[in-house]
């Protein structure tokens, strides 16, 4: 009787950390140009090597269905060895479109590096580590730079000063030419002040694993570097002219389990406006 009793919440602990789930977000940017399209992109973050489906399809196939003009992900692909699914999926998501990716503190947690480096380079995937690529669309110039986990840089406990130091250096490196929309690709989503003292028109994280439990009517209760009743675990936040999105990720890490929670893929369509 007792294990009867227990079967609607074994079903909705596996639901909660199983469901693939879709959040979308349009943005707009200001253009000259009369006739411009839409720019779609997809967003993934803390896989942690979580399978969903045979061959990841059911994850591809969401993806699939949003037409991406390109995918980026924000950290934590992998948790330990071996990296299987996180590669089965790079495999097949990269005949989609192209990838940018950034590292996660996990990638230095799980160590041996430079063996998923490689593998991330056979799968095509443009690594946007302290550097910036243009992607060009109907005659816009999007510049999308990736921010390195400072983990991989010095003791985590200053990071936040590391984070600007290699900004800056990144920032300063940039050539003259200006690009219309500028994105920026960082794994952890809580020193959003100091990215939005840049020139950055969208961030977009994730790290908080949507703050692991979500009772209704809060973000959760608890994220890495924020600690209980964290701030930034999901959605999207504004501060001065900067927009940051953040995932609340695909996998699970330390803790196995996520309650009202659901793995989201973020879908964000940005629309060029007549200035």
């Amino acid at each position: 009787m007792h294990a009867i009793l227990l079967l609607p919440f074994l079903f909705f602990g596996h639901l909660s950390n199983s469901h693939l789930s879709v959040s979308d977000y349009t943005l707009s940017h200001k253009t000259s140009q009369k006739r411009s399209s839409d720019l779609s992109i997809v967003h993934i973050s803390d896989l942690h090597n979580k399978n969903f489906g045979y061959r990841q399809s059911r994850l591809i196939h969401k993806i699939k269905t949003l037409r991406p003009d390109f995918i980026v992900i924000t950290g934590d692909l992998v948790d330990h060895a071996p990296h299987h699914h996180a590669i089965v999926f790079l495999q097949k998501a990269a005949r989609i479109c192209p990838i940018y990716y950034v590292r996660g503190n996990h990638e230095f947690i799980a160590g041996n590096y430079s063996d998923l480096k490689r593998k991330l380079n056979a799968c095509g995937v443009c690594i946007l580590n302290n550097r910036s690529i243009d992607f060009q669309k109907d005659g816009h110039t999007y510049r999308i730079t990736g921010l390195d986990d400072p983990i991989f840089h010095g003791k985590d406990k200053n990071y936040r000063l590391l984070l600007k130091k290699m900004l800056d250096r990144i920032l300063a490196r940039q050539n003259d030419k200006k690009a219309d929309y500028h994105i920026l690709l960082s794994h952890r989503p809580e020193p959003f002040h100091l990215y939005s003292h840049y020139p950055f028109d969208l961030v977009l994280c994730g790290h908080a694993h949507g703050g692991q439990f979500r009772p209704p009517f809060t973000d959760g209760l608890y994220a890495p570097n924020q600690g209980i009743f964290p701030k930034y675990t999901s959605g999207m936040h504004t501060e001065n002219n900067t927009t940051e999105i953040i995932s609340r990720g695909l996998g699970n890490s330390t803790f196995p389990l996520r309650l009202f929670n659901f793995p989201e893929i973020v879908h964000i369509t940005i629309f060029p406006a007549l200035k």
